[in-house]
Order: structure tokens, then C-alpha cells, then sequence
């Protein structure tokens, strides 16, 4: 029995991309740091669609929680890694808090490329496939979200570079980037609250992308030969080459 892993699953886009994965027939494995919310997506998960779903808690924060989480998943044979957890903040590169700055950095960079290269270490000559989500906040730098972007910014370039060394090689796995817009989740709300801010209103929210409908083009990039799915301009969807250049 094969298995995709998604992290970040209990919430948001996570939680999205696990329904529409689940829906297609794929057996998941789902991490976040809240049992109960996996648990009860299990739940729901298995009645609705009759796949199996494997419940890890992980708080991916944690300096080397990666290497730990993909030690707890090597008793399954993955056909896929989708590394969607991650968290934002909006404040200027002074005055962000250093432990906040720590936390997003072991998240949204670390903890990702740990769980990447094992995955590549075990999986590179094998059908299977890596999603890692970046943002258009990693091919665009947005004022008082440098420290986001540039770990966005990481995300994308990583994950077109891993995409190109296994085209180069010939190796079956492929690597992909998906690149969101905004999204339509608590993200804005937590990095706003968290940076001391004045939320924005219900109004604006809801003129940003519905996570459904991003999950369904997570999997239309998955099932495409192309290596990144950037939504752009008026929320239009591409799948794209790689978009950084190489030398």
C-alpha cells in the first residue's frame, strides 16, 4: 500500500489538497501539530472515500523535527511528499521577532529540505513525486514580507533545482513547485495578529483564492509533466517550466 504524505493537513490548504488526494484514491498520511483535527479529517477522509489515512502529530517548528517525522514514516512506502506547512509574518526586517524569525525558518525552510532530501535519498530511482508549496511570494518580494519571501524564495529555487538534477540524471522521481496566491486560510489572520496588527477585514478576505480550488490545481500539477503551477494575474492558473535560470 502506497501512501501520499501531506504536512500542514488539519487546516487551509493542507486540509484541501488531502480531500482532493483522497478523492482521486490515494492513501494519505497526514501531519500537523493537532491530533484531534487529523484524527477527526481520518475520519472523514476514510467514510467518504474508502482510502486509508495514516495521522502523525508534528510540530515541524521544531529544530530537526523533519529527519524525525520521515524516520517515523519510513514503515510506508510513499508514492508522494507534499510540504505545505509553513507560516508568514508581516513586519519589517527590524522589527520582527528573532524567536518568530527561528521558528519560520526551521518550518518553512529546514524542516521542508529535511523531508525533501530524505525523500530524494529513498525515492529518486522510484515513480514518485515531491510537491513542495512555495508562494508567488517566492518569485515576487513583497514589502514588509522579506523574511516570508525569501524563505519562499528558497522553497522555489530548491525545488527547481532538485527538479532539474533529476531530469538531467534520468531519474523517474519528478519535483514540483506550487506557487499560491492568497489563499483564502487563517494564514493572513495569524501573521497580521501575530505581528501586532490590525487584521485585514472579512470583505478582503474574501476576495482571496478559495483553498478548494487550489487543491484541484495541486493536483492538476501533480498529474502534468511541468515543474511549477504559479497562480498569477486575476488568480489564473499556469503550469509552467522551471522559472528561475541555471547556469
Amino acid at each position: 500500500m502506497k501512501y501520499f504524505l501531506i504536512t500542514g493537513a488539519s487546516a487551509g490548504i493542507g486540509r484541501a489538497m488531502a480531500e482532493v488526494f483522497a478523492r482521486n484514491g490515494h492513501n494519505l498520511i497526514i501531519v500537523a501539530r493537532s491530533e484531534d483535527e487529523l484524527k477527526s479529517l481520518k475520519g472523514e477522509l476514510e467514510a467518504e472515500y474508502g482510502i486509508t489515512v495514516e495521522v502523525i502529530p508534528c510540530d515541524l517548528a521544531e529544530p530537526g523535527a523533519g529527519h524525525k517525522l520521515y524516520e517515523q514514516c519510513r514503515q510506508y512506502e510513499l508514492e508522494g511528499m507534499i510540504n505545505n506547512a509553513g507560516f508568514g509574518d508581516f513586519s519589517l526586517a527590524w522589527d520582527m521577532d528573532k524567536q518568530k524569525a527561528d521558528a519560520m525558518l526551521n518550518l518553512n525552510v529546514h524542516a521542508l529540505t529535511e523531508l525533501s532530501l530524505d525523500f530524494l535519498h529513498d525515492y529518486k530511482d522510484t515513480d514518485a513525486t515531491l510537491i513542495n508549496v512555495a508562494s508567488i511570494g517566492g518569485y515576487k518580494m513583497f514589502p514588509t514580507a522579506v523574511t516570508y519571501c525569501a524563505t519562499k524564495f528558497y522553497v522555489a529555487a530548491f525545488t527547481e533545482g532538485v527538479a532539474h538534477d533529476l531530469q538531467d540524471e534520468n531519474k523517474p522521481m519528478r519535483a514540483k513547485v506550487l506557487a499560491p496566491a492568497a489563499t483564502r486560510t487563517d494564514f493572513f489572520e495569524k501573521a497580521y495578529t501575530n505581528a501586532g496588527l490590525e487584521s485585514e477585514d472579512e470583505e478582503k478576505r474574501d476576495e482571496y483564492f478559495p483553498p478548494e480550488k487550489l487543491a484541484e490545481y495541486a493536483y492538476e500539477l501533480y498529474q502534468s509533466d511541468k515543474v511549477v503551477g504559479y497562480v498569477g494575474d486575476k488568480f489564473q492558473f499556469e503550469l509552467r517550466d522551471p522559472m528561475f535560470d541555471r547556469v
